[in-house]
């Protein structure tokens, strides 16, 4: 299956250039350390961002240009599924031979991973020599602008390392909500909504309109937009944000569906339906990934791609690939057959034979989605789920979930980031009857390795899940040991 791969240090970029790069970066404003309460307090704002491309020569990536065609690119915002879907529109555009860029946060390893041009993530002497070229250009509009923050830098490095590699399509997430994310000076060619759930209502809003609306705040004025939106009242926010800004609407349910049906193993059979212009009628492949969850996100990418084609054919961009051949059904079955994307529902065999998975769900509906995958894949297995999870989530809605799945739970806690919930703590949020039986292990490697005793010993397979730092800490430990 396809991932992306690590690059290996260069022997020509010194280690300490690489550290005092990455020191740079995390020494500025940074919301996945200090916690979303904490950056309710700071005002989110796009001017900075827009000086920050204008100073690298990249404004022609913004949408208030007219001067320039802007580059082909689709952004994407949701509470959930827009690191998936993004990851299988990206697939697509390279098995097409679009040389693409793909943006996405967090990461799980390194830094770089947030920089993928064709797979291949951005090599050590090419992010020193981004983040040298950042460094100069955030000093320069600091006076006037103050400090570029941590995500401000990263997000102007990616439009930078994909205009160095002349990239011909580039897929952008949003890192928070939509409205006043630091992407939302991009000029999209398509937009895409995966869903609206309650996820960082400190910042978002309390209630799915408001999120609706933080989250459609990326629609542009005559920019099609792609929704996977579900619930009645947040579609309609969509729907009146779309009107207002005169761009065409794809929704879910209505204009495109889908059904799955699991492969025997792993993965789904997708049918995918469309019924407005720009989308065929009927296509039917193959999904790599596990869960119902990735066949909704692999339809809304397959939507957006079948809407980006049109747009491409629109334009007639420039360049060496003929219009026919890109971004047909075959390439994009290709890409959706061979994606895995890591930490989602990713499937391991250790050397012992003990099937083991990694999902980075960290909220209660991702959690749910991972429910019932498991569930629906081979009813009455049993599950040894490792879990830990962050302040900013509600740890006890996600522990009522996973309760109910059969098996046992050992409670742990990650250490890349201060955000963790204690295990203790942890422990006290679950239903009285399983505060006892839980099993707590501060150290998530350890955690692993109880998992895997009591696997071998229950049968059971192992679930890693509950966080995005918590599925990194851990993944390192699952690829080394099958």
């Amino acid at each position: 299956m396809t991932r992306p791969i690590p690059a290996k240090h260069s022997p020509a970029t010194p280690s300490a250039d690489y550290q005092n790069a990455l020191n740079y970066l995390y020494g500025r404003i940074n919301y996945e350390k200090i916690g979303l309460a904490a950056a309710s307090q700071y005002a989110f704002r796009l001017q900075r961002m827009t000086e920050l491309l204008r100073h690298l020569d990249l404004g022609h990536f913004l949408y208030q240009n007219t001067a320039t065609k802007p580059p082909t690119l689709v952004h994407l915002a949701g509470t959930k599924g827009k690191g998936s879907t993004a990851s299988l529109i990206a697939s697509a555009c390279t098995q097409s031979g679009y040389r693409t860029g793909l943006y996405t946060s967090p990461h799980l390893e390194r830094l770089e991973e947030r920089f993928v041009i064709d797979g291949q993530i951005c090599t050590n002497l090419e992010f020193v020599q981004l983040v040298k070229r950042i460094q100069d250009a955030a000093e320069a509009i600091e006076l006037e602008h103050g400090k570029s923050t941590f995500f401000e830098l990263t997000t102007a490095m990616a439009m930078l390392h994909f205009a160095n590699h002349q990239c011909d399509v580039m897929v952008a997430e949003v890192g928070l909500g939509g409205r006043l994310d630091s992407t939302n000076v991009l000029h999209p060619t398509v937009s895409v909504i995966t869903s609206i759930g309650l996820d960082h209502q400190n910042v978002l809003g309390d209630d799915l309109v408001s999120i609706a609306g933080e989250k459609a705040g990326i629609i542009k004025s005559n920019v099609p937009v792609i929704s996977g939106v579900e619930q009645e009242e947040a579609i309609g926010v969509v729907e009146e944000h779309c009107r207002k800004q005169g761009a065409d609407w794809f929704q879910l349910g209505t204009d495109f569906n889908f059904k799955s049906q699991p492969l025997p193993d792993w993965g789904s059979r997708i049918e995918f339906f469309g019924s407005k212009p720009d989308l065929p009628k009927q296509i039917d492949f193959n999904l790599a990934m596990e869960g119902k969850h990735q066949a909704k996100n692999a339809a809304v990418a397959a939507a957006a791609l079948f809407v980006l084609r049109q747009e491409i054919q629109r334009v007639e961009h420039a360049g060496s690939i003929k219009i026919e051949k890109a971004l047909s059904h075959q390439t994009i079955k290709e890409a959706f057959s061979s994606l895995q994307v890591p930490a989602r529902l990713e499937r391991f065999h250790l050397a012992d034979k003990t099937v083991a998975i990694v999902d980075s769900s960290h909220n209660e509906d991702s959690i749910r989605a991972l429910a019932n995958s498991l569930k629906q894949r081979v009813p009455g297995q049993k599950y040894i789920i490792v879990f830990g999870t962050s302040q900013d989530k509600d740890a006890e809605v996600m522990l009522n979930i996973l309760t109910d799945i059969r098996g046992k739970l050992i409670l742990t806690q990650y250490h890349s980031n201060p955000r963790y919930v204690p295990t203790k703590q942890l422990r006290e949020l679950l239903p009285a009857k399983h505060q006892s039986t839980a099993i707590l292990i501060d150290d998530p490697i350890k955690a692993c390795e109880e998992a895997e005793l009591q696997a071998k010993f229950d049968g059971a397979h192992i679930v890693v899940c509950g966080s995005f730092f918590l599925a990194a800490e851990t993944r390192t430990w699952m690829l080394a040991k099958s």
